[in-house]
């Protein structure tokens, strides 16, 4: 193709000026975009931030609450009531918590005595195993042959 003509040096014109505008609405919508995700990093530290000082918050009052309820009156008189109630019941009733002792260790000591029994059963087979192997009484026998 020739040198343009001035018809089409107006063309040329036209298609430049376009071009140059959309390079331009390009440019602009990827700095509009750059721009929306900054704000909204913005947005998610605030709300990091926000979160994890409400946490904080909630946390200080749980325990406020806790201590105030744990130093209250209406607990104490609770507990010296139930504890009242128990030592009542050891001094009516000594044979019946005396039972109830009783009862408790026997159970701890066969809940021990079963654990040593089924640890005991344990070690006699990984020993018994060692000695077949290391006598060569252990090799498995071949019920196919």
């Amino acid at each position: 193709m020739g040198t343009p003509g001035l018809l089409q040096l107006g063309d040329v014109a036209i298609g430049a000026a376009i071009r140059a505008g959309e390079r331009a609405g390009e440019t602009l919508t990827r700095l509009r975009d750059e721009a929306r995700a900054r704000i909204k990093e913005v947005r998610l530290d605030d709300l990091t931030e926000l979160a994890e000082f409400g946490a904080s918050e909630r946390n200080r009052v749980i325990e406020n609450a806790i201590t105030a309820l744990a130093t209250s009156r209406i607990v104490d008189r609770v507990v010296e009531i139930q504890l009242a109630r128990v030592l009542e019941l050891l001094e009516r009733e000594p044979d019946r918590i005396r039972a109830l002792m009783r009862g408790q260790r026997d159970s701890m000591v066969g809940d021990v005595v079963g654990r040593v029994r089924s640890g005991a059963a344990a070690g006699d087979a990984a020993v018994d195993r060692i000695t077949l192997r290391m006598t060569g009484r252990g090799q498995l026998i071949d019920p196919t042959t």
